[in-house]
């Protein structure tokens, strides 16, 4: 019976593996991800915003309503503060593409959409890293 109990155990781990795998995946270059993004189709969404820099902020609420950045919030106490250097996906899209500085960016491998876009040189704090998480669609 142990001999039968280790390939099923092997087996349930290699599946395991395989989805993990599968789920982390995602897209492999930005033009995949945007087309995956706008696959999707959502012009009015809600996501957790943050900035990591020389001058910190967040982890804020970004409300964008139809393709527009509409209210942000910082999330601990609630406080709107202004939407100027919040940005909507189809802008961080617009940023990753036009970039002249070398960029390491990681995507939500099923909307598509940037997580963490980092800018050059964090170590020296000549940088900065964008980040963009639990993105939900408006109702």
């Amino acid at each position: 019976m142990l001999n039968l109990v280790r390939p099923a155990g092997l087996a349930v781990l290699i599946l395991a593996l395989g989805a993990c795998s599968d789920a982390v995946t995602g897209p492999k270059d930005v033009q995949e991800a945007r087309n995956l993004w706008q696959a999707q189709n959502i012009s009015s969404y809600t996501y957790v915003g943050a900035v990591a820099a020389f001058a910190p902020a967040g982890p804020v609420s970004v409300e964008v309503t139809q393709g527009r950045v509409t209210r942000v919030t910082v999330i601990g106490t609630g406080a709107e503060i202004s939407t100027d250097g919040w940005y909507t996906i189809d802008q961080l899209f617009d940023q990753i593409l036009a970039a002249t500085t070398p960029l390491t960016v990681t995507f939500d491998s099923i909307k598509g959409y940037p997580r963490t876009i980092e800018r050059c040189c964090m170590a020296d704090d000549s940088g900065s890293i964008y980040i963009a998480s639990t993105l939900f669609p408006s109702t």
